[in-house]
């Protein structure tokens, strides 16, 4: 054992603020989403006072001017599928994605695709630090863990794509017991899905199988006016209740490098 791993091991156990109270994190995965899409998402994350952590999967100007601004912390979001847009091998995504965020030290993969050989390649060649692929539903005291690569592992709380799928409840308040009890409740929901409120996986669906991929990279914002669901409860408005919960409970928030920092030190 390193004394690397030595010393995380001890930091990673000791008692935290999370470990007495809910602590969230807010993030996000850009999915390939249009300029359109992400300046209609900023516009609403501004108006909540919100900057989540960005996992990014291409170049945007958007992304890169807030960076830039100081408005962002990104991450990579490597898609390490049979045909991914992003390379032919492991190496080739990876390095592909760094181009888009190349001082992050932060990884969530693509339909949270992992294994080891990825996870040790992040670590001992890219000097990656931390990791958040570990989808859960709304698991109770969730804690930084240890992954067997030495990266720190933090598990997803809720995941707007799980609880679609799922079909569980879109007032989060039917959950109020789970948001509110201690644990880090890392808060993961896409641009897409914000933007035209999704109410639905067969939703969503309709209208990524309706377009090419070149189609879907370039939405704008008439197409967005057009089918954004207005209709019934979506994705949207549970981020928002969520967003409201932790507002009125005064619920601390972290973005995902203050975790990790707060995690090692």
């Amino acid at each position: 054992m390193s004394n690397v791993t030595e010393e995380l091991l001890v930091s990673l156990n000791k008692k935290r603020i999370w470990d007495e109270e809910p602590v969230f994190c807010y993030t996000s995965d850009i999915d390939w989403a249009s300029e359109a899409v992400l300046k209609n998402f900023f516009d609403e994350m501004d108006s909540l006072e919100i900057s989540p952590t960005l996992f990014v999967t291409h170049e945007s100007k958007i992304i890169q001017q807030r960076f830039t601004e100081g408005k962002a912390d990104r991450g990579i979001h490597p898609n390490f599928l049979p045909g991914s847009s992003q390379g032919n091998s492991f190496k080739e995504v990876i390095e592909t994605c760094i181009k888009f965020a190349p001082e992050t030290q932060a990884i969530r993969s693509h339909r949270l695709f992992d294994v080891t050989d990825i996870t040790h390649m992040l670590k001992d060649q890219y000097n990656f630090k931390y990791i958040s692929n570990l989808g859960t539903i709304m698991h109770n005291g969730i804690r930084p863990i240890l992954h067997e690569s030495g990266l720190v592992h933090f598990p997803i709380f809720f995941e707007d794509g799980t609880h679609l799928w799922n079909q569980l409840d879109l007032d989060p308040s039917a959950y109020s017991n789970l948001f509110l009890s201690p644990g880090i409740k890392i808060i993961s929901f896409h641009p897409m899905n914000y933007v035209f409120n999704s109410p639905s996986i067969k939703y969503m669906r309709s209208i990524k199988d309706s377009m090419s991929r070149c189609d879907f990279n370039s939405i704008d914002a008439d197409f967005i006016k057009k089918n954004k669901n207005l209709d019934k409860r979506g994705i949207a408005d549970t981020v928002n209740s969520i967003i409201d919960m932790a507002s009125e409970k005064k619920i601390k928030v972290m973005s995902l490098k203050e975790l990790y920092n707060e995690s090692i030190r």
